[in-house]
Order: C-alpha cells, then structure tokens, then sequence
C-alpha cells in the first residue's frame, strides 16, 4: 500500500514540475519577457522524474512476469507401436550346372636345351678415324686394325703384336708401350702423355687427339681415341725409323 502511495507521489510530483515549467516558459515567450530560469530547471527536473518513473515501471512489469508461475503442460504419454516380426524367406539355391570333364592330357618332360654362351669373334678394341696433319688434311685412314697411309696408298694390318704391311709382312712389332722395327731395334714408346725415341729422348707429345713434335715442326689432329697398339703404329707409320 505505502509502495503505491509512493509512486503515485512521485508520479504526481513529476506532473507538476513539468506542467508548470513548461507553462512557464510558453507564458513569458509569448509576452516577450526573459527565460525564466526557475521554470526551465522545473522542466528539467520534471522531465527527468517522468522518465525514471517509466523505467522502474517497466522494471516491475519485467520482475511481476518472471513471478508468475508457468502453466503446466499436459503429459502425453507415449504410445509404443510394436512391430510385428517380418518374416525372412531364405533363397533357394541356384541349381548347380555340372561342367563336362576335360580330356586328361599326359604330361611330357620337355627336352632341356644345352646353352652354350656366344663367344665374340674378334677382341680387337679400337678406334676409327682419320690422323690430320694441321694445314694439310688427312694423311691417315685408321679403321681397327686397318691404318692405310694415304701419302703412299699404302695398307696396314695389326695382327696380334706385328703390324703388317699389305703384299710384304711384318714391318714393326708391338711389346708393351714400345714399337720396334720387325728386323732392327726398338723405335719409340709412349709413356703418360709423351712419345719418347728409344735412344734419343723426348721426341713429341700426344695428348687430347693432339701429336706434336718437340720442335713444333709438325703437329696431327686425331679424330677418335685409338688405343695403344694403334698409337704406337700411327707414331711408326708418321715418323718412320
């Protein structure tokens, strides 16, 4: 009771300082006087108690709905449907074809084959190319074991440790990194990048497809890396005894 008692004072309070604020304010606007001050503080105040008033109003409202008690809803209760068992019906089987029986073959050994590995013919491993002599043009045809000098037209054949020349015989002999005349003493050895005279010395040097005398006076262009044996019958055949 005292609670209602004190919002409608409170209420009514608020009325009357706006009211009279504001009637305050329209009276001397309208007679041409100054703003009055006690009457613009009265709006103010008056307006202010209004709005306070409004929001603990709706603040009760709020608190007034959570206390109402919710209406309790009806249960309903749950109808269980029972399923009736379905009945499996288990497939018949697939009727089985029989498969007319295969013949029985006899099993005959097969006769194994004696492999015998093949063996290469030929175990000479060399080069094939043209020896040019710088500013010339070739000078030598080398074909493995075939060297033809194509100054003279003349052919050579290494066989085994001899090189032979084509309608003659044996010329030079191969031992090791030396070449010797097939009737006399040994001519030259190469040694690392070096082709030595057997009693003379250093006489040229072969390197990168490269031969050049010592004095500079004649220099070859090999066009494929010869081995051994054909190097030392190119450096006989070029320089001869």
């Amino acid at each position: 009771m005292r609670r209602q008692h004190f919002e409608w004072t409170f209420l009514v309070l608020a009325l009357v300082l706006t009211i009279y604020g504001g009637y305050s304010l329209i009276y001397n606007q309208i007679h041409g006087k100054n703003l009055p001050i006690l009457g613009l503080v009265f709006l103010v105040v008056g307006f202010i108690l209004l709005i306070t008033f409004l929001i603990l109003l709706l603040i009760s409202f709020i608190q007034n709905k959570k206390k109402v008690e919710p209406v309790e809803k009806p249960q309903i209760e749950e109808t269980r449907i029972e399923e009736e068992p379905v009945e499996v019906k288990a497939e018949e089987p697939a009727p089985v074809v029989e498969k007319p029986s295969e013949p029985v073959r006899e099993y005959t050994p097969r006769q194994e084959t004696e492999y015998r590995p093949i063996r290469a013919t030929r175990s000479f491993d060399g080069g094939s190319g043209y020896v040019n002599k710088v500013g010339y043009g070739p000078v030598l045809r080398v074909s493995e074991e075939e060297i033809l000098d194509m100054r003279s037209n003349t052919y050579y054949r290494i066989e085994g440790n001899y090189v032979k020349r084509s309608g003659y015989g044996p010329v030079y002999e191969i031992s090791g990194n030396r070449i010797r005349s097939a009737y006399g003493g040994y001519l030259y050895e190469i040694s690392g990048g070096s082709v030595n005279k057997t009693y003379g010395g250093y006489y040229a040097s072969i390197s990168s497809g490269i031969i050049q005398t010592h004095d500079l006076s004649e220099k070859y262009e090999l066009t494929d890396r010869f081995n051994l044996k054909q190097q030392l019958a190119v450096v006989a055949i070029l320089f001869g005894e």
